[in-house]
């Protein structure tokens, strides 16, 4: 999924859950900077207030160092059920870390951000359990499996769902995964996403109101998958109806919620926290030339004695517990089973 859905829509979905405006905006933007969090920034060097975060996404998929392929299915791609019914494939082939929607152990990914009660947390579980919807039968390594077989796309490597480019993430799409038998290879992506939605909005309801009637829960699960449908409209192949869908949100927001959904800027959280000195190209540029920038800028915490007060501060914390914690969960079902070098 795009910001569309891990942004746009999870705000929508977490505001008619219940949360409160503020906590609705920051389960959504901590939903949304997964994708955005890919810098590995060292902070106050050499000072009693030095900090180095961890990455949750890596656009250098052809040469991850320091471990980073753990990224994809911490994040990404949650190993899910190998057996699970739209996984069988035409070659019959089975893999242990592929991705199956809502599998056992995404549930545990956002059950216990959940129960952990903290808002940041929440928003990243949230990311890697609907991802498990768009990137089903894709996992989070580098395999064949991953491959589409077409001409072209044996350039692109097989890591997650490069070989399928945006198809999997793009909300009104309908496509082809040839890779499955007959009656799973039409993906219509409208109808994975407000799957993805409805079980979303129940993890909230019942997170915010545990004695919600099961009536009441339908109802309001039924009415948030409606609007969010109408909201993504026709199918749109080439994704060109992009902004007037995001616009269709934000409209949304104000009918269902009463309240504003703030445009989303990636760089808003860091820049509240973080003073840059650019140094040659400024390393959070999207210029594909700062990866042989060989300078290096400088960064300074806006207020060195309240660090640990700033949003981004929390969510960099909020990364590491849940990489941690489902590592934990992953090394001992799946990834200590399998011979997995770069991992």
């Amino acid at each position: 999924m795009d910001i569309e859905f891990h942004y746009y829509m999870t705000f929508l979905i977490a505001g008619k859950a219940g949360f409160g405006e503020d906590d609705t905006f920051t389960i959504a933007y901590s939903s949304q900077y997964v994708d955005d969090n890919d810098i590995i920034y060292e902070i106050n060097k050499d000072t009693a207030q030095y900090y180095r975060n961890y990455i949750s996404q890596t656009m250098n998929i052809l040469k991850p160092k320091a471990k980073l392929f753990r990224i994809y299915p911490l994040f990404h791609f949650i190993p899910g059920e190998p057996l699970y019914k739209s996984a069988f494939r035409r070659d019959g082939v089975l893999h242990w870390l592929n991705t199956t929607p809502n599998s056992e152990n995404a549930n545990h990914v956002i059950d216990s951000a959940l129960k952990s009660q903290s808002i940041y947390r929440i928003g990243i579980a949230t990311h890697s359990y609907v991802d498990t919807w768009a990137h089903q039968n894709f996992i989070g390594y580098y395999n064949e499996f991953n491959s589409m077989s077409g001409v072209l796309d044996q350039l692109t490597p097989n890591i997650g769902h490069a070989d399928a480019g945006h198809n999997p993430d793009w909300p009104a799409i309908v496509w082809k995964d040839k890779r499955l038998l007959n009656k799973n290879a039409r993906i219509d992506n409208k109808e994975r996403f407000m799957e993805s939605a409805g079980n979303l909005f129940t993890k909230y309801r019942l997170y915010v109101d545990k004695k919600c009637s099961a009536k009441t829960l339908n109802a309001d699960r039924m009415q948030v998958i409606k609007e969010l449908r109408l909201a993504i409209g026709e199918i749109d192949q080439s994704n060109s109806n992009k902004i007037a869908r995001i616009e269709r949100y934000r409209e949304l927001s104000q009918k269902m919620l009463g309240y504003e959904l703030p445009e989303y800027d990636e760089y808003a959280w860091f820049e509240e926290a973080v003073n840059e000195k650019v140094r040659g190209l400024r390393d959070k540029s999207d210029s594909f030339l700062t990866r042989w920038d060989p300078l290096t800028d400088i960064y300074t915490w806006r207020k060195p004695g309240k660090y640990k007060e700033a949003t981004w501060y929390k969510f960099q914390e909020a990364v590491k517990f849940n990489q941690d914690t489902t590592w934990d969960l992953l090394d001992n079902k799946v990834f200590s089973k399998l011979d997995l070098k770069d991992l």
